[in-house]
């Protein structure tokens, strides 16, 4: 199986918990992005990475006039996300829009451009469905420590002789775009113009039900755990749980940078 096609099963079979514990904590850090966009006047925009919808309320509300069109590779993510998307609805890979040419005012990709292959031809292609003038947002992790318990997980899945994380890496290439100088190259090499990027610093504070539920439903340690034995993978959650339970409220809480860009396709 592609990599792209691996990761979209894997967000299809996960959405639930991804809707439920994570889609919360990362919505407030593309609001930032919306105040910036030319939304208001938009007439068609298009949410690339839509996922469970949970950026659709705020679009319309800044687009009031907008209809939004919602795209994503995960199937089951649109599905569990249907309340939340009462507008037109694609499975779509960001490489290859089936949208004509100059048809869209406003794009977003919001956490979404890292995980494709080739970061490059995924804002090509975005390009090329924006009209002259038009506007793409993105939001992506600048310095990102990693969800608080991350290190406490890895040392007891070791211990438990789990299986290193399946995920392949040509869809985890935060790498490439952390800084917004990398950023910048990016989108100035393949022709966006009237480039703005600046960096957020958020804060969450989890509680350790919370932080647990979003690591076993939709995290690394649950690609990790599926390698394990019913009984391994719930010995090694009971370990990290009781380890989760001695963390301090700042131990607990997250902190990462999230990078957001506005960028233009020349008229």
């Amino acid at each position: 199986m592609h990599p792209s096609e691996s990761l979209a099963a894997e967000y299809s079979a996960k959405a639930a918990a991804y809707a439920r514990h994570w889609a919360p904590v990362i919505r407030p850090m593309a609001l930032p992005l919306l105040e910036l966009l030319p939304l208001s006047s938009a007439s068609l925009v298009l949410d690339v990475g839509t996922g469970t919808g949970s950026l659709v309320a705020d679009l319309q509300a800044a687009g009031p006039h907008a209809t939004i069109l919602g795209v994503d590779r995960a199937e089951g993510m649109l599905r569990e996300g249907r309340h939340a998307l009462p507008h037109p609805l694609a499975v779509m890979d960001v490489q290859d829009l089936g949208i004509r040419s100059g048809a869209i005012d406003v794009a977003l990709l919001v956490f979404v451009l890292f995980h494709t292959p080739d970061p490059p031809r995924s804002l090509t292609e975005v390009r090329r469905v924006l009209h002259g003038g038009g506007a793409v947002g993105i939001v992506t992790w600048g310095e990102d420590p990693g969800l608080p318990g991350l290190s406490i997980w890895n040392e007891e899945l070791d211990q438990e002789g789990a299986g290193p994380d399946q995920r392949d890496r040509s869809v985890m290439q935060q790498g490439l775009m952390d800084t917004p100088e990398k950023l910048s190259a990016l989108l100035k090499g393949v022709g966006y113009v009237r480039l703005r990027i600046w960096g957020l610093t958020f804060r969450h504070l989890w509680t350790v039900e919370d932080l647990l539920a979003a690591q076993i439903g939709c995290g690394m340690a649950a690609r990790r755990l599926a390698g394990l034995s019913a009984i391994a993978r719930a010995r090694c959650t009971s370990r990290v749980e009781a380890r989760l339970n001695e963390l301090t409220h700042a131990e607990l809480t997250y902190c990462p940078e999230v990078l957001c860009a506005v960028a233009h396709r020349p008229v």
